[in-house]
């Protein structure tokens, strides 16, 4: 018996996909009406038999075809497993999972695994020693590596803005108290680390005047300490600025700046040797932000599971304060990354040497922009 088989060769268009399904299950109907050939002889039973068979195969041949054309596509793929790093469960984080947890990128020819690794200090490293492929966030410790000279590209980014919240015992009354005091960040000069150093010194205060503390377990693990009072204080990103308010901690400042959130990073060698790998990851992402904003309870459910948090208010005020600044076309904006320039600079003076073209390599979101993949994404 002839045998028939699928054949998959590289990313296909659906109507190929459909098209091709389709043959092999006409394909495989024919050898079944082989099988039903009409028997020898003469019987007033045979005509009925022959209508019966007949109609079970239409059947048959009817609901394959339906399977195949409702099944994922992906399905008949080899996927490329990739995996996509974090460094903390904050809002930067939240569109890579969606992406991840609704199989977007399964689409574009990816089985993507998001993996937490803490802080820029770890997170950068197993981006360049390719334990991970890509990384979500860890900004400043991308510029770091960056001004060492470690080919390390930053592709977009998630956003260009994050608000987060000073918070505090309540006995500090201002930023002037914490003069003395004991500061937490994550491990690294992250995020948490630049926006406390600037208000520190918006407020008469220098760095040096405050001990910071490096503290694991991302931002549950600095909010425990708080409330523990190992640390005086730090700061929280959505959805925990609102629960340690709620828990009786203080908000002493709110900060919100024209800053890069969840950049999307990957090496130089990456790049150069499968540009089209890279192209057709960032489509997946940009379908999975498209996803997140249009379809909020499903994205509810998701990051409920990575934050460990059921609190449905506190889950919509992260959803609303995600989603109302996400780049769909992952374009970073020159002040922006002017902004994280100039923070970098306080530690690292050589930061306040560069443009905001250094370091970045845009052409590969320009290439999916001309392509109108964007626009009609938008258009569905």
């Amino acid at each position: 018996m002839k045998l028939y088989s699928i054949h998959v060769v590289g990313l296909r268009s659906e109507s190929e996909w459909k098209r091709d399904l389709i043959q092999n299950a006409l394909s495989l109907g024919a050898v079944g009406a082989q099988h039903a050939a009409p028997l020898q002889g003469k019987t007033t039973a045979q005509p009925k038999a022959r209508k019966r068979t007949r109609l079970a195969l239409f059947v048959w041949i009817f609901s394959v075809i339906l399977a195949l054309l409702t099944a994922p596509l992906y399905a008949a793929e080899k996927l490329e497993k990739l995996r996509a790093a974090y460094p903390a469960v904050a809002p930067g984080s939240t569109p890579s999972w969606v992406t991840a947890e609704v199989r977007i990128w399964q689409k574009y020819g990816f089985d993507v695994e998001p993996i937490l690794v803490s802080g820029g200090a770890r997170a950068v490293p197993a981006l360049i020693s390719n334990s991970v492929q890509f990384l979500f966030g860890s900004d400043t410790g991308v510029t770091t590596a960056q001004l060492q000279g470690i080919p390390v590209v930053r592709l977009g980014v998630t956003m260009n803005s994050l608000g987060s919240s000073l918070i505090t015992q309540p006995n500090i009354q201002s930023v002037q108290d914490l003069k003395g005091k004991v500061l937490g960040i994550s491990r690294g000069r992250d995020a948490s680390y630049v926006r406390l150093a600037k208000l520190l010194r918006d407020n008469g205060l220098n760095p040096e005047d405050v001990k910071f503390l490096s503290i694991g377990g991302g931002e549950g693990g600095r909010l425990s300490a708080l409330k523990a009072g190992v640390i005086h204080g730090t700061m929280l990103f959505p959805p925990l600025d609102l629960i340690a308010r709620n828990q009786g901690l203080k908000v002493l400042e709110k900060f919100d700046v024209p800053t890069p959130g969840g950049g999307i990073n990957t090496t130089a060698a990456l790049l150069k040797q499968n540009r089209p790998l890279v192209v057709n990851f960032l489509k997946g992402y940009i379908e999975g932000i498209h996803y997140m904003n249009r379809n909020k309870d499903n994205s509810l459910k998701i990051l409920q599971r990575y934050f460990q948090n059921s609190d449905t208010t506190a889950m919509g005020y992260l959803y609303d304060e995600t989603t109302r600044r996400l780049e769909k076309g992952l374009r970073a904006q020159p002040e922006s990354i002017r902004f994280h320039l100039d923070m970098a600079a306080l530690d690292d003076p050589r930061a306040a040497k560069f443009s905001e073209k250094d370091f970045w390599d845009p052409s590969v979101i320009e290439e999916i922009r001309r392509s109108g993949f964007i626009d009609q994404l938008y258009k569905k």
